[in-house]
């Protein structure tokens, strides 16, 4: 049996496209089953009997699993289609699982390997596993093309597997339910790694003898201070308080969603109003005093007076730069791209804070559930079950117990493939967190024997940097005593997410509208930032949302909010 192991939840490289198939899953099946009765009474034998199903059993005799490979931007160039198929991966799930994997095509780069999808599922020829989109699932849904999962997600999941896909509650399988039926297996992600954090040079509040701020006025105050009073000792007007990039609204780095939250306000969100409907959390008035808060900091230079001309890379140059003392982003900013002010910059000290607040209660930081794609199998396909023990296979192997040997073998460093090269992937929402917290008690009482191998890894890492090693920074800032995590558990521990209340596949007006009603909100907010524009015409700016088509798509999410309760 394949131990199991962790590993860091980067985004995903490979996504193994529409028919990325089926599987990269389950560690531990090596049983032989070949009369093991199919969950919809007969696809793997010619009658059904009451042996009970193990799902950890091996196919014997093998079966076959076409998929298509879509390979994303961080492997592409290393990349080989015989490295693909003789990877470690499609070995074990031949050797351990009894499935063959088949690819029918390779792409290379998202929106080429997405044409591929849409083409597939217009011509109604697509692999036996594919993973897709939501919105692709939206358009599946509506077709003969997908198998009913329901019992096979019911009867092939360990109970790991189901831990997992439902960490967060059943708004993950919902999400891929329609009319009752199960037709695709969800590959979660955490929705609370998405939070937003207050990152501040510590380095810089020590040199001025200013505290952590916990209020929009002293976040202000400290921003201020940041760009008057000379925090890096140069002699020059040359610091700026925070970094902020023209897509504010999109959770990673030098974003503004943190700015909102502070004030009750949720952008691009799905949110209670006082009636109990869902509303669209850019177009209520929370937002306004954001956006007088924002202007007031870009009229006074306490952010770029370019930051409009500037994508989230270009924003982050302010990092490496060593200019700049405050950043809202998410918990692994600490390793992008505030690791770069470390490497340029030894002494300084970047750490991770909760959000700040309009008053004296928290704010809620706002999280959507995060699905990195859905796994379909086709119609017909004689061997459903075979995404479960995909599916099982990496759980296994990822939050069981395993060697290091074993987990480098798959996940370590190169040679090993990495999990850009699994079919299909299912990540533990608090994997993160957790691993942060068997961190911090390992270092408490020197016992690392109950770490697993990716926690060991990070614990080394952490070692090394408290050694000396600043190349090793990033580990502490985000997995250490003082790391990310330590605020991310505060989070937790309080219940402070605002969860986005929608999670079902996008409406017909979502696909045909929302696009232009979201390029609409961030131009109004921008000017608004900039002083082109003002809140005193927020409700002509609301109007004119629900002219482009908000309207439209509240309604149609207040009925599928209806339609699930």
């Amino acid at each position: 049996m394949m131990k199991k192991r962790n590993v860091y939840s980067t985004a995903a490289a490979v996504l193994l496209s529409v028919s990325l198939l089926a599987g990269c899953s389950s560690g531990n099946g090596n049983n032989t089953a070949s009369n093991e009765p199919s969950a919809n009474g007969g696809n793997n034998g010619s009658a059904v009997d009451n042996t009970p199903i193990d799902p950890t059993t091996k196919f014997d005799p093998p079966v076959e699993l076409t998929v298509g490979v879509m390979i994303g931007d961080p492997i592409a160039d290393s990349f080989t289609e015989e490295k693909w198929e003789n990877s470690e991966w499609i070995k074990a799930y031949r050797d351990e699982l009894g499935i063959n994997i088949k690819p029918l095509w390779y792409t290379k780069g998202a929106d080429a390997g997405k044409q591929k999808i849409s083409v597939a599922i217009a011509s109604g020829d697509i692999p036996d596993l594919l993973a897709v989109s939501q919105e692709q699932l939206a358009t599946l849904s509506k077709t003969d093309m997908y198998e009913d999962l329901t019992k096979f997600y019911d009867q092939y999941s360990t109970p790991l597997t189901k831990e997992i896909i439902t960490e967060e509650g059943n708004s993950a399988l919902e999400s891929a339910t329609f009319g009752g039926k199960l037709i695709a297996i969800p590959g979660t992600n955490s929705a609370i790694d998405g939070a937003a954090f207050l990152w501040a040079r510590q380095d810089w509040l020590d040199k001025l003898g200013l505290e952590v701020p916990k209020t929009t006025d002293e976040l202000y105050n400290v921003m201020k201070a940041f760009v008057e009073q000379d925090p890096d000792g140069n002699g020059k007007k040359d610091t700026v308080g925070m970094m902020l990039n023209k897509d504010f609204l999109m959770p990673g780095v030098a974003e503004a969603i943190g700015i909102f939250n502070a004030f009750d306000a949720y952008p691009k969100a799905w949110v209670r109003g006082v009636d109990g409907k869902l509303v669209y959390g850019s177009a209520q008035p929370e937002v306004k005093d954001a956006l007088v808060y924002l202007n007031k900091l870009y009229k006074e230079g306490l952010i770029e007076k370019d930051f409009g001309a500037k994508d989230s890379s270009k924003a982050a140059e302010l990092a490496a730069s060593g200019r700049v003392g405050i950043n809202m982003g998410a918990m692994w900013n600490g390793m992008f791209p505030l690791q770069q002010t470390i490497d340029n910059f030894p002494d300084a000290n970047w750490l991770a804070h909760p959000i700040v607040s309009k008053d004296d209660q928290p704010a809620n930081p706002q999280i959507k559930l995060n699905v990195e794609n859905y796994f379909v199998v086709r119609k017909g396909y004689e061997h459903p079950e075979a995404i479960m023990k995909l599916l099982n296979f990496w759980t296994d192997l990822n939050y069981g117990d395993t060697t290091q040997a074993e987990f480098d073998k798959f996940m370590g460093p190169e040679p090993a493939p990495g999990h850009h090269y699994a079919v299909a992937k299912a990540w533990k929402a608090q994997k993160n967190l957790q691993a942060h917290l068997k961190i911090v008690e390992a270092f408490k009482t020197g016992d690392v024997t109950k770490l697993n191998a990716e926690e060991k890894g990070y614990y080394d890492n952490i070692e090394k940097f408290k050694a000396g090693d600043n190349a090793n920074a990033q580990f502490e800032k985000v997995f250490g005593e003082t790391g990310s995590f330590k605020s991310m558990n505060s989070y937790v521990e309080n219940n402070l997410f605002k969860m986005d209340e929608f999670y079902g596949a996008s409406t017909d007006a979502m696909k045909n509208r929302l696009k232009t009603v979201e390029q609409a909100v961030v131009e109004y907010y921008t000017k608004v930032i900039m002083g082109s524009d003002s809140v005193e015409n927020f409700d002509k700016f609301v109007t004119q949302l629900n002219k482009l088509g908000l309207a439209e798509v509240t309604k149609e999410v207040n009925d599928w909010d209806a339609a699930k309760k």
